[in-house]
């Protein structure tokens, strides 16, 4: 398993490199890359782990917004039709990295990172 504290690295390096991946794609394509990290930081802020500052929301109400955020990535990819088909397969991998990484992540935080 993956610990909070790596998870809560990732949680910051990932989003950023989405959007920095957003440059040069399909309007839809890009729109959804730039506003899918700024979901996912708002509640990395909000969840009781590492790399939160106000702890409000349990590592597993975390995942739970991994997963929504995930499989926004790979419906999108499947019902954006008008987007190139390398955006397509863009969004796909990245929701399905995504899973991937919530399936290996560890749900329970030390106790000494809850306070955070």
């Amino acid at each position: 398993m993956i610990p909070s504290r790596v998870h809560a690295v990732t949680d910051y390096v990932f989003p950023a490199m989405i959007a920095a991946l957003s440059r040069g794609r399909g309007p839809a394509t890009r729109r959804i890359m730039q506003i899918g990290p700024v979901w996912h930081y708002a509640y990395s802020l909000l969840t009781r782990y590492e790399g939160g500052l106000v702890p409000a929301l349990s590592m597993r109400a975390h995942l739970a917004c991994d997963a929504i955020g995930a499989l926004s990535f790979v419906g999108a990819a499947a019902l954006l039709q008008d987007e190139p088909a390398e955006d397509r397969l863009l969004l796909a991998a990245l929701g399905l990295s995504e899973l991937a990484l919530i399936a290996v992540s560890d749900r329970d935080v030390p106790a000494s990172a809850q306070g955070r």
